[in-house]
């Protein structure tokens, strides 16, 4: 989104190359991030993004990558993105067992709760998109959609992904805190989601506001500062939290990660 706009004569012409590289860096970070991700789910047992946040972010990239996205360098990605998650996915299923062994409902029913969340987060995304699409939202000089001045995907994009980001910011940080153990994550994981976030996102609508402002207005606006600043504030204090819960936590002999007041970590303890 963004990739293909044409700006009027007073907006540098740096603009949409840089923008483009910071999208590419942004990309290949939350790729590795991905990698990361599938590669401690299966190290340690467990899944390191939460449950909804995985189904809004499965959602929107098949979305976009079927309905929205027009460079085929974005269909690509998209793609790229919705087969890692596919995998990360897989991993949930499988070790979902252990993060709800309290909850036996949720443990046996993980495969429908998971497809249900990934359905109403799909409708929402899909209607959101076509909505905007439909009646032109953002049309606004400077901005091409499928080859014509039309509908501003930039700002959808912004939006849709900014949502995104501040639930699995929060919800991250809530459920690090509540395991009380690092199971699927990891400071790789925090590091290239974050960085990957805050190049691939706040630089590149940042760099937008600053030198097309009348286009991306919106990035500072009362709400577009709540999602990203809240997102940025909960990606910024999960080092800390991270740090004082690996310190406590057990892990087991299987490689599986528990926290210290578990009754696993309690009967590891009796074992040894």
């Amino acid at each position: 989104m963004g990739s293909n706009d044409i700006p009027p004569p007073h907006v540098p012409s740096h603009v949409v190359p840089t923008c483009n590289l910071f999208l590419q860096l942004g990309g290949s970070l939350w790729t590795l991030s991905y990698l990361l991700l599938i590669r401690e789910s299966f190290r340690s047992k467990s899944y390191g993004m939460p449950l909804f946040a995985v189904a809004l972010n499965f959602a929107w990239e098949v979305v976009y990558a079927l309905h929205v996205a027009e460079a085929p360098l974005e269909r690509l990605i998209f793609g790229l993105w919705v087969i890692l998650d596919a995998i990360m996915v897989y991993g949930m299923m499988k070790f979902a067992k252990y993060e709800w062994a309290h909850s036996p409902a949720v443990a046996k029913n993980i495969v429908w709760i998971f497809g249900g969340m990934v359905v109403v987060a799909g409708g929402g995304h899909w209607s959101f998109a076509e909505w905007w699409i439909a009646n032109e939202i953002g049309r606004r000089e400077g901005k091409y959609y499928m080859g014509v001045l039309g509908p501003d995907t930039t700002e959808l994009g912004y939006w849709s992904a900014a949502v995104c980001q501040v639930y699995l910011s929060a919800s991250s940080l809530c459920q690090l805190g509540v395991r009380g153990h690092s199971g699927g994550v990891s400071w790789g994981i925090w590091f290239t989601r974050t960085a990957g976030s805050i190049i691939g996102f706040y630089f590149v609508y940042g760099w937008d506001w600053l030198f097309w402002r009348e286009a991306h207005e919106y990035f500072l606006s009362p709400f577009g500062l709540f999602l990203w600043v809240t997102a940025l504030f909960c990606d910024l204090v999960y080092p800390f939290v991270l740090w004082e819960v690996q310190k406590a936590e057990v892990v087991l002999a299987d490689g599986r990660k528990v926290a210290a007041h578990s009754a696993e970590a309690k009967g590891a303890a009796k074992k040894d």
